[in-house]
């Protein structure tokens, strides 16, 4: 028993943690994944209002910004510009995994995610 109530602690460390980390999805981050989930060859009308605001949010990040922007510009892909700013994010140590998943994504993009990067999408939703 005395056992089991010094692992207790360290349990409820690690849950917590676990539910930090799974929320650590920002607004931005999950929005943007819901609208690369749907997207077929560009945004939507309303989808641009979303990103524009995203964009124009003082809480956004640097590098959200930057993917945001780039999926505002999608017509069937990327622009070459987006595509080096999406790169460069992917390689940058700071940025973070759901944001370097969103550039890759982007700089992937067809006309429309493949389903592997979908999957990777509704992770971010999520």
């Amino acid at each position: 028993m005395k056992h089991a109530l010094r692992i207790l602690p360290a349990v409820l460390v690690a849950l917590s943690i676990a539910v930090t980390v799974k929320a650590a999805e920002t607004k931005a981050v999950q929005t943007m994944a819901g609208i690369l989930l749907k997207l077929n060859h560009f945004p939507s009308d309303a989808e641009k209002t979303t990103l524009q605001g995203i964009i124009d949010d003082k809480a956004t990040t640097k590098d959200e910004k930057t993917v945001a922007q780039a999926l505002l510009s999608v017509q069937h892909n990327v622009t070459d510009a987006d595509k080096a700013k999406l790169e460069a994010i992917t390689k940058d140590a700071a940025a973070s995994e759901s944001v370097k998943t969103l550039a890759t994504v982007l700089m992937n993009l067809k006309h429309s995610p493949t389903d592997a990067d979908k999957e990777k999408l509704k992770k971010l939703t999520a």
